[in-house]
């Protein structure tokens, strides 16, 4: 829509700035957003329609040509390229073959920013998933990306799940305490450590979906600061278009160095975090 499209191009401009544009797919949900995408000169882009189940759909078609995907939801912004983090993550942990982040005071999952590898167990894992979601499309995406992994949500019962904990795919949380991490616009989201070694800000724009709980408990709860839509600050900087263009850290302009320290923790990851809520199924 509209208010996402004027800052698609920009948000292209930064990735194809931070990863190598002639692996980088864009998928538009409209005509306007692929016009905003061919302005930008590397890149592949991908018309789609408007559906969640984009989000699993296309990583798999991608997944049975052998493509491993990385994945970026459009609210979050790269700092630097993850190339190099994930790939040291890789080399200490060879057998993982999925990457997800994650929030920084629980073990809980966030789909924004994931590795898929081209494997067969994630493939098949992807597959009950993207089946999962059509055919429980009340069901949160996250969520139920949460509950297949058996990381701690529910949207079933066990015997329910359509695969084996055998089955599933060996995955890992990338560091969500200060390279991949997330707005304080939850209670268990922010960061802590040195902003330079922030890969990826996810936003958590939260007005691409009519729940608002997120944006409820910023207004009463982030640091007296409420709920800053990030996605319009951090993507529409038009007096440093050096921002989208160049390796320029957000965080060297005040304005989103403020906004990136309100999210900030006094102190680092607790070594012990709970288990995202297991809630009790929505069919039920």
């Amino acid at each position: 829509g509209g208010k996402f499209r004027s800052k698609a191009s920009n948000c292209s401009r930064k990735v194809c700035v931070s990863c190598s544009g002639s692996s980088l797919l864009l998928f538009c949900l409209d005509d306007e957003a692929l016009q905003e995408c061919q302005s930008v000169p590397s890149g592949h882009c991908v018309r789609g329609r408007p559906s969640i189940l984009n989000k699993f759909t296309l990583p798999l078609v991608l997944l049975h040509e052998h493509f491993d995907v990385f994945w970026l939801d459009l609210d979050v912004f790269l700092f630097q390229s993850p190339t190099p983090f994930v790939a040291r993550t890789l080399q200490r942990e060879p057998t993982a073959e999925l990457l997800v982040s994650g929030a920084f005071a629980a073990d809980c999952i966030c789909s924004g920013v994931v590795l898929f590898r081209a494997t067969e167990q994630v493939s098949l894992w992807l597959k009950n998933l993207l089946i999962w979601m059509y055919e429980h499309p009340y069901e949160h995406d996250q969520k139920a990306f949460s509950a297949l992994l058996r990381s701690g949500e529910r949207v079933a019962f066990e015997q329910e799940l359509p695969l084996q904990p055998s089955q599933l795919p060996n995955w890992l949380f990338l560091d969500p305490e200060t390279r991949f991490v997330s707005a304080r616009h939850v209670d268990v989201a922010g960061w802590y450590g040195d902003p330079d070694e922030i890969v990826a800000f996810h936003m958590l724009h939260g007005d691409s979906d009519t729940a608002d709980a997120s944006r409820q408990w910023a207004q009463r709860n982030a640091m007296g600061s409420g709920y800053v839509p990030l996605l319009d600050l951090f993507f529409n900087q038009t007096t440093f278009p050096e921002l989208y263009t160049t390796p320029l850290r957000p965080h060297r302009l005040d304005v989103l160095r403020d906004a990136l320290e309100r999210s900030r923790w006094p102190h680092p990851r607790p070594s012990v975090r709970p288990r995202c809520n297991e809630t009790v199924p929505m069919s039920y």
